[in-house]
């Protein structure tokens, strides 16, 4: 498996997108990427 750093800049939209989650950062991350491949088909 790699590994990836994920660099966010606006602290705030950091703060809002952590609050949101439900599961673990890396399980949202992953579920945001798979929703935006299948958009993108």
């Amino acid at each position: 498996m790699k590994k990836y750093l994920l660099l966010i800049e606006d602290e705030s939209l950091w703060q809002k997108f952590k609050s949101k989650i439900k599961n673990d950062i890396n399980t949202e991350i992953m579920e945001l990427i798979k929703k935006r491949v299948k958009e993108d088909k």
